[in-house]
């Protein structure tokens, strides 16, 4: 019950001296989908037969169907179709990203749970019968998903299934490389740093046990102290509950002594940037060449954006303060390669007044303008 995608990551489960293919069900185009259970020379065998260079893989969730397939069995496809990307895109989350949730909305069959029956078992576990009740529910799912395409893929933008391709591939495909000395030595960094702002700065539980005497430390830094309004009193109050985001915002800060404090106050062992260290060198222990595979979670929010995934946000390592930059550059490129690190001021505002036509707006951007004064002002004077 502890090996489980609920309490690790997926790379961890995939790379897992645990993990094992209990079984594979295929189906080519509309025919009935296949199911095939063997050793893992057999299995390698089996998927063998298909023309996966020269095809699209569907998968629902595929991140996790591409990991097994490409870390396992050396298998890279022509392209993967994921319709639980496509359905993100289109349903956000009205209905529910899975399989379950999906196939109730279109009316499209029942996804079953023989899955719970097998919890605690290796292949050779199962009996016969079960075995054959474990492959009859594997197929039904892949019906599922293949129907499920059929009703997300009607004018679902041919660019931006080729986006989905491409951010499954960042992750089953990792090219870039970790430098596991400089993590090591960033690791050590950050704690002795940690360590001496917190003597230097004479933290003590009393500070860190106190709302007053906390949100003084926070102004000393010059923090806004992130405010609240309590659902119990109706009185402004200060927001450092694990729940309050604003709060919980802080752990980026770009001054590495207020990530330092926020850490403790949430009772945390380690800063943000402690615990992506720790996090990085132990990807780099189980993957061959040190290759970091990038998680990304395609349409998270309602703006189209990419979201973190797998316990890591690589669209959101600091790249300010103290520590800036430091963790980015232990990623590293393959040989031969360069990494080239950019970012687009204000991409989604400047976007937004193009696609509205909003010139004017886009003179301000181009001009370095103040556009939001602009639009403050333009607004009052309508109002």
């Amino acid at each position: 019950r502890e090996f489980s995608l609920s309490k690790i990551t997926t790379e961890e489960y995939v790379r897992s001296s645990e993990f094992e293919v209990i079984g594979v069900s295929v189906q080519e185009g509309d025919d009935e989908p296949v199911w095939f259970s063997g050793t893992r020379k057999e299995t390698k065998e089996f998927l063998s037969s298909f023309d996966f260079p020269n095809s699209l893989v569907l998968a629902h969730n595929a991140m996790f169907d591409a990991a097994i397939l490409t870390w396992h069995f050396g298998i890279s496809p022509g392209g993967w179709l994921d319709t639980l990307s496509m359905a993100r895109a289109i349903h956000g989350t009205e209905v529910g990203g899975s399989l379950k949730a999906l196939s109730e909305h279109y009316g499209i069959g029942v996804k079953g749970d023989e899955v719970l029956n097998a919890l605690g078992k290796r292949r050779l576990d199962f009996t016969p019968e079960e075995l054959a009740r474990y492959g009859e529910y594997c197929k039904n799912d892949v019906a599922l998903t293949y129907k499920l395409f059929q009703y997300l893929a009607d004018g679902f933008p041919k660019m931006e299934l080729r986006l989905i391709d491409l951010t499954i591939r960042m992750f089953s495909d990792a090219v870039l490389e970790l430098d596991v000395p400089r993590l090591e030595g960033h690791l050590q960094d950050i704690k002795t740093r940690k360590q001496k702002l917190f003597e230097d700065a004479k933290i003590t539980p009393d500070v860190l046990n106190s709302n007053k005497k906390f949100a003084e430390l926070l102004e000393s830094f010059g923090v806004p102290v992130p405010m609240k309004i309590s659902p119990t009193t109706g009185r402004e109050t200060y927001a450092f509950a694990k729940s309050d985001e604003d709060f919980l915002s802080l752990q980026t800060w770009d001054d590495e002594r207020v990530q330092a404090v926020v850490a403790a106050r949430l009772g945390a062992k380690s800063t943000l940037e402690e615990t992506r260290t720790e996090r990085f060198i132990e990807i780099a222990g189980r993957t061959p060449n040190h290759v970091l595979p990038i998680p990304l979670k395609y349409y998270a929010a309602h703006t189209g954006r990419w979201g973190g995934s797998d316990s890591v946000n690589l669209q959101n390592l600091p790249s300010r303060g103290a520590q800036g930059g430091k963790l980015k550059r232990c990623i590293v490129a393959p040989k031969g390669h360069v990494i080239i690190d950019c970012d687009s001021s204000q991409i989604e505002a400047r976007v937004l007044a193009w696609l509205a036509g909003e010139t004017q707006i886009l003179l301000k951007f181009a001009n370095k303008e103040d556009v939001y004064r602009y639009m403050a002002d333009r607004k009052s004077t309508r109002l």
